[in-house]
C-alpha cells in the first residue's frame, strides 16, 4: 500500500547501514529497457499477482543496496504468476503537512530491480506533495520518459482538512493520462488506492475511473466485509452508467509478531479482534503461518463472493512486504496465493 503521511515503514526497514547523504547509489548497472517484459496491462483482467518491494533507505550505503537486490533476486525472479513489482514511496508527513522522503526515490530502486528481475514496474507517488501542478506534469513525464516506468500509483495526502501544493488524485490522473496518449504510450496504466471501510468509496473509486484510473491497491485487509460492500456497489455503479470497471487489487501482508501488527494498524489497516486473536492466542512463533493463511482465506472469500453474486469486477493480489525482515515470509505469502489464484 502506499506509504505517504507521517513516518511510513516499520523500524527495521529503515536503519542498517547508512553512508552519507545524497541517495544511496548501487555498483550494479541500472536498467532502463522494456523490451520482452510484458506489461501489467496484459495481465489486468487475468488476476495480476502484484509484490510490493521496499526501497532502501536513501542514506543506505552501496553494499547495503547491493545486499538488499540480492535478497530480492531470486524470489522474485522464481515467482510464479508474477506480473509486476509495486515500489511504494515512503515519507514522513510533519504538523505542517511537508513531505520528509525516507527512502529511495521508486523510480531510481526500480532502475536497480529491472535488470535483475524481468517484470513490469509500478511506481507510487504521493502527488498533494508536489510544489505545483506543473511539478508534477514534469515529474510523471520524467518517470515516463526517462525513467521508462508505465505504470503509476497516485496517492492523496494523510489529511482532507489540509491544502496541499499539488494536485489531488482524480485531476492528476486526467494529467497522466493525456501524457500517455500524447506519448503513445498505450499500455501505460493510471492506479490509486482504495480503502474499502471509508464512507462512500464506491462512489470515489467511480470518479477515479472516469478520469482514468485503471486499477487501484486497497490497504491490507484481514476480513472481507467492508470489500464485500464496496464491490457490490461499485459494480452497480459501473453497471448502471455502462463503465467499465477498473480491477481492484487486494493488499495483504505476513505478520510476524506484535510490533508487525500494530505497525499496518498505524497505516490504517483495520484488523478485527478475533484476528489479533487468532493470531497470538496461542504459539506466537506461528503467527506468520496463520498470517498466510488469513491471506489465502480472503482471497478464497472474496473471489467466491464476487463469482457467487455476478460482480464483474476484476481483481488482482498485492502482496505487501511491509518491512525488510518480512521478505521471506512475504514471499511465502506470494506463492501460496499464487497457487491459490489456479493455472494462468
Amino acid at each position: 500500500m502506499p506509504r505517504g503521511g507521517p513516518s511510513s515503514l516499520a523500524p527495521d526497514a529503515t536503519h542498517g547501514n547508512e553512508g552519507p547523504r545524497g541517495g544511496a547509489s548501487s555498483g550494479r548497472r541500472k536498467g532502463s529497457s522494456l523490451s520482452g517484459v510484458k506489461p501489467l496491462s496484459h495481465f489486468l483482467e487475468r488476476t495480476p499477482l502484484l509484490f510490493e518491494a521496499v526501497p532502501p533507505v536513501r542514506r543506505a550505503n552501496p553494499r547495503s543496496v547491493d545486499a538488499l537486490l540480492s535478497k530480492l533476486e531470486a524470489p522474485l525472479r522464481n515467482l510464479h504468476r508474477l506480473s509486476a513489482i509495486n515500489i511504494p514511496e515512503v515519507l514522513d508527513e510533519n504538523h505542517m503537512g511537508q513531505p520528509f522522503y525516507r527512502n529511495m526515490d521508486p523510480r531510481t530502486f526500480a532502475e536497480l530491480l529491472r535488470p535483475l528481475v524481468p517484470r513490469d514496474i509500478v511506481v507510487n507517488k504521493v502527488v498533494v506533495h508536489s510544489s505545483s501542478r506543473g511539478a508534477f506534469v514534469r515529474w510523471a513525464r520524467e518517470t515516463v520518459v526517462k525513467h521508462q516506468v508505465r505504470n503509476v500509483v497516485l496517492v492523496g495526502g494523510a489529511s482532507s482538512l489540509r491544502k496541499y501544493p499539488g494536485p489531488g488524485v482524480v485531476e492528476a490522473a486526467g494529467m497522466v493520462s493525456h501524457l500517455y496518449r500524447s506519448l503513445t504510450v498505450p499500455e501505460g496504466l493510471v492506479g490509486s488506492i482504495a480503502i474499502p471501510s471509508r464512507p462512500h468509496e464506491a462512489e470515489r473509486l467511480f470518479t477515479k475511473t472516469l478520469s482514468g484510473v485503471r486499477f487501484a491497491t486497497t490497504q491490507i485487509l484481514f476480513d472481507t466485509d467492508s470489500l464485500k460492500g464496496l464491490l457490490t456497489e461499485y459494480d452497480r455503479l459501473c453497471r448502471e452508467f455502462e463503465i467499465a470497471p477498473l480491477t481492484v487489487i487486494i493488499s495483504l501482508a505476513p505478520i510476524s509478531d506484535i510490533h508487525d501488527l500494530e505497525f499496518v494498524r498505524w497505516l490504517g489497516a483495520e484488523v478485527p479482534e478475533v484476528v489479533e486473536e487468532s493470531l497470538f492466542s496461542h504459539d506466537l512463533e506461528a503467527a506468520k503461518d496463520r498470517s498466510i493463511d488469513i491471506a489465502v482465506r480472503v482471497w478464497k472469500e472474496i473471489s467466491s463472493f464476487v463469482r457467487q453474486h455476478g460482480i464483474r469486477v476484476p481483481l488482482g493480489l498485492n502482496v505487501e512486504q511491509v518491512s525488510h525482515h518480512n521478505l521471506e515470509s512475504a514471499v511465502e505469502m506470494a506463492q501460496r496465493l499464487s497457487r491459490a489464484i489456479g493455472p494462468d
